[in-house]
């Protein structure tokens, strides 16, 4: 997690919000995480992740990773041609 490594002043999340996040994504015997990408008020890129095992963390980036791979292949709606 990002929590504390930032500048004196700079946004960051509190561990408790990432904590209740993370409780809230399943029960006490459920694979449960939470991966979170924020922005800080400078454009830096703070990434927030917690996981029960590696087995939900693996699961959690592999799906991170084909959202964003498809959402990178589809095509950007503020590039179409208006054929009027």
């Amino acid at each position: 997690m990002n929590l504390g490594d930032g500048e004196e002043g700079e946004f960051s999340i509190p561990t408790e919000m990432v904590d209740n996040l993370y409780e809230l994504s399943g029960g006490v015997d459920k694979y449960k995480g939470v991966i979170m990408a924020v922005s800080s008020e400078k454009g830096k890129p703070l990434i927030y992740s917690k996981f029960d095992c590696g087995m939900t963390e693996f699961a959690l980036m592999k799906a991170l990773e084909n959202h964003l791979t498809s959402s990178s292949s589809a095509p950007d709606p503020r590039e179409e041609s208006n054929d009027l």
